[in-house]
C-alpha cells in the first residue's frame, strides 16, 4: 500500500469514526470527540496532498452548525 493509499484509508477511518460518534452518542462531549477526529482527518489529508474533493468533504463536517455527515 502506498503512502497516498494509507493516508486515504486513515482519513476514511477517522471520518467513519467521527460520523458514528455523532450518530450513536447522545452525550455533549461526543460532538467534541467527533470534531477532533474530523480535524485529524483534515490534517492527514492536507499533509498527504489529497485532492480538493476529499478536503471539501472533511471541511463540510467541520463547518459551524453542521450536525453530522455531509
Amino acid at each position: 500500500m502506498g503512502d497516498d493509499d494509507e493516508a486515504r484509508a486513515k482519513v476514511r477511518r477517522l471520518l467513519l469514526s467521527g460520523d458514528n460518534t455523532l450518530k450513536n452518542r447522545d452525550d455533549p462531549a461526543s460532538a467534541e470527540r467527533a470534531r477532533a477526529r474530523f480535524q485529524e482527518a483534515l490534517a492527514v489529508a492536507e499533509d498527504a496532498g489529497l485532492g480538493e474533493d476529499i478536503l471539501l468533504i472533511i471541511r463540510r463536517r467541520l463547518a459551524p452548525g453542521d450536525a453530522g455527515p455531509a
